[in-house]
């Protein structure tokens, strides 16, 4: 946003993150909100037009959904900021209108940091399992579960499968799937996750990256019978009569 070419950074209240992130972003004017909205909405169809099947909406980790949530960073006194009802307007409104032009029998999913680890977590979560039953009544397939990031107060339990008890705790209230990633590369614990009823799904993000058969992998390590099948049909094919594999 320094550079001549670049654009304005927009949020809900013209606050910075942190000193190590020190540029102040652009307050939004309700109309500023109505744009971005669209831009949701359009970018929904150019998706479906270019023959995505599942649309996910990244309302986490600092992103505007987020901040739109956050009491960090929502400092707003309009319809958009303050009561949790208020905070949570955008959210909601994007997912509705995000949701009548993607079609029924897709996915339609929202990535969403129901927890921040700042010292407030009971209520902070509470709000969100709230909002996730809105997001179920506006049509929402399922919610991954993640983490805000929205304050550098945060103090994030990092280790194994971390959130799966947070995202259990939101399947069981809000009665919507979910998913969950962070500290899930190994697949005996993402079996766990799911076997135990934590987790409907498991994302899988870096190891994925860092090993794109990850899955054949996996299903190998779970005494998958033809573990070379998880993998479309042309590959699968080929790699069951390669010893390499």
């Amino acid at each position: 946003a320094d550079d001549a070419r670049g654009w304005d950074t927009l949020s809900p209240s013209a606050t910075a993150f942190g000193a190590h992130l020190p540029k102040v972003p652009r307050e939004m004017t309700v109309d500023d909100i109505d744009r971005v909205r669209a831009d949701f909405v359009a970018a929904a169809k150019r998706a479906r037009a270019a023959g995505f099947e599942w649309l996910e909406l990244h309302f986490a980790h600092g992103y505007l959904g987020q901040c739109f949530f956050s009491v960090h960073a929502n400092q707003r006194s309009d319809a958009y900021g303050g009561s949790f009802e208020n905070r949570s307007r955008f959210l909601v409104e994007t997912v509705r209108a995000v949701r009548a032009v993607w079609p029924e029998n897709l996915p339609l999913t929202v990535r969403f940091g129901v927890i921040e680890y700042d010292g407030r977590d009971e209520e902070t979560l509470a709000e969100s399992i709230e909002l996730a039953r809105n997001f179920k009544r506006e049509g929402l397939d399922f919610l991954n579960v993640s983490v805000g990031f929205s304050t550098l107060k945060a103090k994030v339990p990092w280790g194994p499968a971390f959130l799966a008890p947070v995202a259990a705790r939101v399947r069981r209230e809000a009665g919507l799937p979910v998913a969950a990633a962070w500290g899930i590369d190994n697949p005996a614990i993402a079996d766990a996750c799911v076997r135990d009823g934590q987790l409907d799904l498991v994302m899988v993000g870096r190891a994925h990256l860092a090993n794109p058969h990850w899955p054949m992998h996996a299903a190998r390590a779970l005494g998958v019978e033809r573990p070379t099948w998880v993998l479309p049909a042309p590959y699968a094919h080929w790699l069951e009569r390669y010893a390499g594999a």
